[in-house]
């Protein structure tokens, strides 16, 4: 890729009428509405929600502020706290409840498309809240913005540290470089290492392309940034290590590297390994950019074929395509390993689609909006299959028939049963005999080999009323 002052793809223009803005606002409004409800009406679903739902009702219940936890026995070193200290936070304030732990995301996600908004400006789109409805309409970065995870707050820290880089290195501003030092003290916080290799990665291709100088880089160094950073980040590490002694071992060697290097890694303590086949982030991409992912391919053919493009435009494209490009070749990945891609994708998108003529642009508006109704009538079908996903339903049911009974669970207990049940779970010893009495739990498939009455049958559990 050339990197030159012109521009990368000339000859398209066309102002956005307020006439057609109306279907881009249009998309954005159903798509915020269909977020919040599904925030505010869905159960957290096993696994991922409810686990990072459930580290946080056992920090705020408990009292875990120095490591997040899964129960009392059973601290949680796999990630770095800052997206559980969030969703605690809301809990404190708003109450133990799905839509407190999931606000944090949509603030985090929010503060992210005020980055990209910025961004788009130094690219020179002209408008530049099309960042806004591109975001919005994003599958990974919608489910992403209202979801009980760490992703949310690592795209913010990874754009976020991307962008003040830029500004740093072009307007040789100090203020710019504290504010990159202080991303990269937020992304030890956020998800440690790999936060400052995705962060890292794209500003070092971008500096070496044929036009660049990698000493452009040392614009960024900064005694005070580094001062900073250590100041954010250091006292959690050291003061976690001291307390849980062999928690940098596991999370440093084993969450950094061997998760990502050795397949079906079974170093796992709290899940499983992703065993996904080579490139198969590609997939995850297409699947997270769907509604853009013809005008993906085609601006990045263009942009490949032609080999130019302005300085910001190629610093973009390499945030885009060198953290698909590094987890390429590691099969131990999920979906949301996409979403630090997004923010940068996003600002191109907003600046092809300012420059669309505008009977093109009127059709991309109308598809957006007819795919963001799609989205919002979806809505009561995502809440269903959250349902089935979730234990919560069933603890409703066992609250109705019996208030404060305990629930004798004869299954292994997921993250939702805890988060709904609370103290009322009492798992069943191994070998332990069928209780005489009271609520029981089950999975499905033994059922039948119970006497009792069946007060709910979900998709994966069943409570039994078991009488004497």
């Amino acid at each position: 890729m050339q990197v030159t002052q012109d521009a990368a793809l000339p000859g398209e223009a066309g102002a956005l009428q307020p006439r057609l803005k109306t279907w881009f606002y249009a998309a954005l409004a159903l798509l915020l509405v269909a977020r919040l409800a599904l925030m505010a009406l869905g159960p957290l679903a096993d696994t991922t929600e409810a686990r990072y739902g459930e580290l946080a009702r056992q920090t705020v219940v408990h009292g875990y502020w120095l490591m997040p936890h899964m129960d009392a026995q059973t601290p949680f070193f796999a990630k770095p706290p800052l997206s559980t200290w969030s969703s605690a936070v809301a809990m404190e304030l708003l109450g133990v409840n799905e839509f407190a732990a999931r606000l944090p995301a949509l603030l985090f996600s929010s503060l992210a498309a005020w980055i990209c908004y910025a961004w788009a400006g130094a690219h020179g789109v002209r408008q530049r809240w099309l960042v806004l409805p591109v975001l919005a309409a994003t599958p990974i970065f919608f489910v992403s913005a209202g979801a009980v995870m760490t992703d949310a707050v690592q795209m913010l820290v990874v754009g976020g540290a991307q962008y003040f880089a830029w500004l740093a290195m072009q307007e040789k501003s100090r203020r710019a470089r504290l504010a990159f030092w202080a991303f990269i003290g937020l992304g030890a916080l956020a998800k440690g290492l790999a936060t400052w290799a995705l962060i890292g990665m794209p500003i070092l291709a971008w500096a070496m392309l044929p036009g660049r100088r990698l000493a452009e880089l040392w614009e960024l160094w900064d005694w005070r940034g580094v001062l900073l950073a250590l100041l954010l980040f250091v006292p959690w590490y050291a003061a976690a290590e001291h307390a849980y002694p062999g928690f940098l071992s596991y999370f440093i060697v084993g969450e950094h590297f061997s998760r990502f290097l050795v397949p079906g890694w079974t170093g796992d303590r709290y899940g499983f390994a992703h065993r996904q086949p080579w490139g198969a982030i590609w997939v995850f991409w297409l699947g997270g950019v769907l509604p853009w992912i013809v005008l993906f391919a085609t601006r990045l053919t263009a942009v490949l074929r032609l080999r130019r493009a302005t300085p910001l435009e190629a610093y973009l494209w390499c945030a885009t395509l060198v953290p698909l490009l590094f987890f390429t070749f590691s099969r131990n990945i999920i979906g949301t390993y996409t979403l630090t891609a997004v923010p940068a994708f996003a600002v191109l998108a907003a600046g092809w689609l300012d420059r669309m003529e505008a009977a093109a642009l009127r059709k991309a508006g109308m598809a957006l909006a007819g795919f963001a109704l799609l989205v919002l009538l979806a809505v009561p079908f995502i809440l269903s299959r959250q349902e089935m996903s979730s234990e919560r339903a069933l603890l409703r049911a066992a609250a109705q028939a019996a208030p404060g009974a305990p629930l004798q669970y004869l299954a292994k207990p997921a993250f939702s049963s805890a988060f709904y049940g609370d103290t009322l779970i009492q798992p069943a010893a191994p070998g332990a005999p069928m209780p005489a009495s009271g609520l029981v739990v089950v999975d499905n498939e033994k059922v039948a080999a119970i006497r009792g009455r069946v007060l709910f049958h979900g998709a994966h559990r069943t409570l039994l009323e078991v009488t004497p």
